[in-house]
């Protein structure tokens, strides 16, 4: 039988893991991303590859592996550019060279975009649809799939959603810039906020515990600025919320939704949104570059 091999890379977990042609995930592992904060990435990269392919005996049916990052990845999907929350991860030519080593095509993209294959699949989205995907974790993600297939834009650079710009903001943000939305409309930053008002309270349970004060809405009500901003330009067909905030205790899911309402155009696209939260689990990532590689496999 053969399978691709699916790789989520975050900044704290490593996931990797064997898809077949039906999408059934087999010897699904995780591990600490902290194997690469010494050494060549790659060359640690290839060795965790290939140590797992002897480990399943799997070396003769892998056909294809495909690596997901939260980085700016070249048009090309060859060469990652800019990864802010991973060390070592910029301007590296991780396509052609993993391939060279490994002897089988390999694919990289944004993980976001591997999130949205795999929301679409498991929602059962019509595939020549528009999908909008926000993933609201430590950053602002989100992933653009326009009628059957993902836009990245000129330079692999569309969809970088947290890096518009918000009026007021003078912090910088990770990418160098200065007042982008992701500085507010972020994990990262709801944990800030927590730490400084609600010291006492753990980041797990600010929802539950100051769900109704003001300061907490008005972070939810910023989260729907950017979604609504691409929800106008777009106009998709499906729009898809998902992540580590929104999956918190107790996330006020109605003010979300109903900000998004507010500064969404009238009568359309406001009038007919359809906006779906989507549930993921460890393997998510995994399932979804494995997918990802089987389409590639298929052009």
């Amino acid at each position: 039988m053969d399978f691709t091999i699916g790789i989520d890379i975050g900044g704290t977990n490593f996931r990797i893991g064997m898809v077949g042609r039906d999408g059934e995930i087999i010897n699904f592992e995780k591990n600490s991303s902290r194997i690469f904060d010494k050494g060549d990435v790659i060359e640690t990269l290839y060795l965790n590859i290939s140590d797992y392919m002897k480990r399943y005996n799997a070396s003769d049916s892998i056909k294809a592996v495909a690596i997901g990052l939260p980085s700016m990845v070249s048009k090309d999907k060859k060469t990652v550019i800019s990864t802010p929350n991973l060390k070592g991860f910029d301007n590296i030519p991780f396509g052609d060279t993993l391939s060279k080593k490994l002897g089988i095509p390999v694919y990289v993209d944004r993980d976001v975009n591997f999130l949205l294959q795999n929301d679409i699949v498991t929602l059962g989205l019509p595939k020549d649809s528009t999908v909008l995907g926000f993933y609201i974790g430590t950053g602002f993600g989100n992933a653009i799939y326009l009628n059957g297939s993902f836009y990245c834009g000129r330079n692999g650079a569309a969809g970088e959603l947290g890096h518009i710009p918000f009026p007021n903001i003078e912090e910088k943000c990770t990418c160098g810039n200065v007042g982008c939305s992701e500085v507010i409309c972020s994990g990262k930053y709801l944990e800030k906020i927590t730490a400084e008002l609600f010291p006492e309270t753990d980041i797990k349970n600010v929802f539950c515990e100051h769900g109704d004060d003001p300061r907490i809405i008005k972070y939810v009500k910023d989260l729907a600025i950017p979604i609504a901003t691409e929800v106008n330009i777009l106009d998709p067909d499906y729009i898809i919320i998902a992540g580590g905030v929104v999956y918190m205790k107790n996330f006020p899911k109605d003010i979300l939704i109903d900000s998004v309402h507010f500064h969404t155009r009238k009568p359309y696209p406001e009038k007919n949104l359809r906006i779906l939260f989507s549930e993921h689990t460890q393997q998510s990532g995994v399932y979804g570059s494995g997918d990802f590689a089987w389409h590639q496999l298929k052009q």
